[in-house]
């Protein structure tokens, strides 16, 4: 399998595990179907290659942050002083904020469906909809700094990358709402909530991450595909949620 090394992600394998870095440019990744595809291609193909026994995402510090959100999110909304609306969002550039979504969607599907364990890597602030990407993952590690932002609230949008979805399966439904109307919470409240598994110190992150998942690779991929599958049962209701945010919003 070769690796690829574009402007948003690039790819490595490293004996059993299949390794996904993100790098800057993570909205135009987002954005772009040709460059999704890629992504997406790329995922599928970890998938059905026997020695490749789990996939681990990994992102560099501050592309998943609240400035980068911000820049995307305020180059294609309409200021709230100039809609003409109820105070709904509106936006500028319509078919990219669609684009963002429904890719974003696509992805998080891919991931959500993958038969071989998947890890997520978070290094540094995460956003909304990369909050809910990394919780459609098996097993998540941050960085001790790490801050989880619901930027949505912001701008009065939706939480979108399933968040809902997502959250409301690790977290009582009340307590499910709240953490998403709030402006953001620490990565030791991840902890306590379960919604992240181990938190390490920055300067030795992705070897920490590393060593913990050899744990998972030494067991038998029989074991690993049959525990995932039944552990996953619940996430077959994610095809109908996405169907029905669509109907909510439009797309």
């Amino acid at each position: 399998m070769d690796n690829i090394n574009r402007n948003s992600f690039e790819t490595s394998i490293a004996d059993n595990l299949a390794v996904i870095t993100f790098k800057s440019g993570i909205f135009d990744l987002v954005t772009d179907i040709n460059e999704s595809n890629i992504l997406i291609d790329h995922i599928r193909e970890t998938e059905g290659t026997p020695e490749i026994k789990a996939l681990f995402f990994l992102n560099e510090a501050g592309i998943f942050g609240e400035q980068v959100y911000d820049e995307f999110i305020s180059g294609i909304i309409i200021p709230k002083e100039k809609t003409t609306g109820m105070g709904t969002p509106e936006f500028s550039k319509k078919d990219i904020r669609f684009r963002e979504i429904n890719i974003l969607n696509k992805i998080i599907k891919v991931i959500s469906e993958y038969r071989k364990l998947c890890f997520a890597g978070i290094c540094g602030d995460i956003v909304t909809p990369f909050i809910g990407a990394a919780l459609s993952m098996d097993i998540r590690f941050a960085t001790e700094d790490t801050r989880f932002i619901m930027a949505h609230n912001k701008y009065g949008l939706h939480p979108s990358g399933a968040l809902p979805f997502f959250l409301s399966q690790y977290v009582h439904h009340s307590r499910a709402l709240e953490i998403q109307f709030r402006d953001e919470f620490s990565v030791q409240e991840a902890l306590n909530l379960g919604l992240v598994n181990k938190a390490f110190p920055h300067e030795s992150f992705k070897k920490r991450c590393l060593h913990e998942i050899q744990h998972f690779l030494s067991c038998k991929s029989s074991t690993i595909r049959v525990t995932k599958r039944l552990t996953n049962y619940t996430r077959k209701a994610l095809s109908d949620y996405f169907l029905y945010e669509t109907s909510l919003l439009n797309l």
